[in-house]
């Protein structure tokens, strides 16, 4: 199944033609605005991702996230576990489920 999801978002990502309009005008002005490290967005997810922690936590559950927690001080490397382990639980869920049924 995620072999097939990888394979489908590939393709369906690249199957349209994306088109960029470059127009550039000599009096149009750009500013950049740098944001205070304080004035983070809460609803933004992280963009550190360690597949190492990922694996960890898919592979071992919620032992691999304790083992993540007592040997890393990475905050990525503890997050990517518990997306691992989260990803785990869903797969088992649906297993259940398709054995119940």
């Amino acid at each position: 199944i995620l072999i097939a999801l990888f394979t489908l978002s590939t393709t369906i990502y690249a199957s349209f033609p994306v088109k960029e309009k470059a127009v550039v005008n000599a009096t149009s002005q750009s500013e950049v605005v740098a944001l205070n490290q304080h004035e983070s967005n809460i609803l933004a997810p992280p963009a550190d991702f360690n597949f190492g922690g990922f694996i960890l936590g898919l592979l071992l559950g919620l032992i691999g996230v304790g083992l993540a927690y007592i040997f890393s001080d990475d905050d990525a490397f503890r997050r990517s576990a518990w997306y691992g382990f989260g990803t785990w639980l869903i797969i088992w869920l649906l297993l259940v489920a398709a054995a119940g049924a």
